[in-house]
């Protein structure tokens, strides 16, 4: 028995240049019946491959009013035939000419492929389409976070965005990011925001519908990208993200990003929350004996990373140059992507070869300097029972324990990921404005701070960390010193609170 030949579809490139099928049959179709009159006007959002099958599939006669809005990038890519095919009854009209009272008068009927190929031409009309007989309130001091309050930095934005006189709504970022058409239209019914504010595009889907959706409803969307941006980038699969809002914890990425298409790049690095971490937390039970330890807080991997980077391997000339290199040098993300100029940033994965290159140097860089340390406390997970230096004790809750073990210890250590070239890490302000106190690799992050507090507590090579750490480990004046005046820098400028502030002002809330 022969097997029934698989249909061959037209295929064209989509917007960020990937090759996608446009099958053809009624049910590729999505009628928006309007229960206004029966003879208002038809419009078609796409009409897909062979446009004269339509008139049968629909019912349609050729009397009937009909109009059609069409990427041009979808016709430019179409046979000779495919004007021809069009009835003479069908009419084109402007995206712009589809307006929202259009929208509300109208039968609409929507191609979705094409709407999956070139989702920033189709993605307003959509927006304009759903919310056409919505009614809404005018935007008002109210942000929508979608993110849980525990999700990452969930706690700590939605109290500094209360304290800033914002109504805080924290939104199912899973249900948003699946079915935003569903969702977002009934959440706008109960109070318009000024603001959705994701982290790391949670919560937008990976067409951009909902950005699209929220710019119809003038709402401003941002998105603060707290990881490696081009990390988090490979699951945006339309241009969108280059119109919005963007903030990133390391400035360094800034050109980068611009270079591959974003329009509007901030800086906006961690910060403190004192509400979590002032005069806070209790020591666990297996937290005790650490008066006297040099003490490291942290994952020896990020979840998933084996998943993350399955199948990318490291060129081993770039291996044989690494572990030939000093100890000190830092081999970043923008060393490797030095090494990797033809790999795409965006669209598409290849980008994470830049990644797992960066994360194996990472690791390495940790390490060292946790080897080099000499005994050390490590709360953390099994990763770290490799260093034969280390006493490695189970996890810590974040906000129940944390404060107090950074109070406790004498020092406590920060080794800086090289996925962020001049990011932060929580731990930067955290352990200061715990009462704590921290010392750290030296990287271009630190130039938030003043420099004579920053030159005091850095190492630049794994080998200085334990003199550093003998340097402070006694209670001293000029310990006491350094550690008040760190802690009144984090507290006056660089909160969740200042961080909130420059949100607001960037995006003259």
């Amino acid at each position: 028995m022969n097997p029934v030949p698989r249909p061959r579809y037209q295929t064209i490139i989509d917007e960020i240049g990937m090759k996608k099928s446009m099958p053809t049959s009624k049910e590729q179709f999505e009628w928006y019946v309007n229960d206004g009159p029966e003879d208002c006007p038809i419009v078609f959002l796409g009409l897909g491959p062979e446009p004269d099958k339509i008139p049968k599939w629909f019912g349609l006669s050729d009397t009937d009013t009909l109009y059609f809005v069409e990427c041009q990038d979808f016709v430019d890519q179409t046979d000779n035939n495919w004007n021809g095919a069009i009835p003479d009854n069908f009419t084109r009209i402007a995206a712009d000419v589809f307006t929202a009272e259009i929208a509300a008068n109208s039968h609409v009927i929507r191609y979705l492929p094409v709407q999956r190929a070139f989702p920033s031409f189709y993605g307003p009309l959509t927006a304009r389409l759903l919310l056409c007989k919505s009614s809404f309130p005018a935007p008002s001091k109210i942000v929508w976070l979608p993110i849980t309050e525990d999700d990452l930095l969930g706690k700590e934005l939605g109290i500094a965005f209360e304290e800033a006189g914002y109504t805080v709504k924290f939104i199912d970022h899973e249900a948003l990011g699946k079915h935003p058409g569903a969702v977002l239209p009934e959440l706008l019914e109960d109070g318009t925001p000024n603001l959705f504010f994701s982290i790391n595009f949670k919560g937008i889907d990976h067409f951009g519908l909902c950005s699209h959706i929220l710019h119809e409803a003038g709402v401003q969307v941002a998105v603060w990208m707290v990881d490696n941006p081009f990390n988090v980038l490979p699951t945006v699969k339309s241009d969108y993200w280059k119109n919005i809002k963007l903030f990133v914890t390391d400035h360094s990425f800034i050109g980068p990003l611009i270079e591959t298409g974003a329009r509007w790049v901030t800086h906006l690095p961690l910060a403190a929350s004192p509400h979590f971490f002032e005069n806070t937390g209790q020591l666990p039970d297996h937290a005790h004996g650490i008066e006297d330890a040099l003490v490291f807080v942290g994952r020896s991997a990020f979840p998933d990373k084996e998943k993350f980077f399955a199948g990318i391997s490291v060129n081993p000339a770039l291996l044989t140059t690494i572990h030939e290199a000093d100890e000190a040098h830092r081999f970043d993300y923008l060393w490797w992507r030095e090494q990797m100029k033809d790999v795409q940033l965006w669209p598409g994965n290849q980008v994470r070869q830049i990644g797992a290159g960066t994360e194996l140097t990472s690791s390495r860089w940790k390490s060292d300097c946790l080897h080099a340390a000499g005994d050390i406390t490590i709360f953390g997970d099994d990763g770290w029972k490799i260093l034969e230096n280390a006493d490695v004790r189970p996890v810590v809750d974040y906000y129940a324990h944390l404060p107090a073990i950074y109070r406790t210890a004498p020092v406590t250590l920060n080794v800086t990921g090289m996925q962020l070239p001049a990011g932060l890490t929580q731990r930067h302000f955290d352990v200061w404005c715990a009462g704590g106190f921290l010392i750290s690799d030296t990287n271009p992050g630190l130039q938030i701070f003043p420099k004579e507090l920053v030159e005091q507590v850095t190492y630049t090579h794994p080998n200085e960390i334990r003199d550093l750490f003998l340097r402070y480990r006694e209670e001293t004046e000029t310990k006491r010193n350094l550690r008040q005046a760190w802690r009144e820098c984090i507290l006056h400028d660089h909160t969740y609170r200042n961080r909130v502030d420059t949100i607001l002002t960037a995006l003259n809330l």
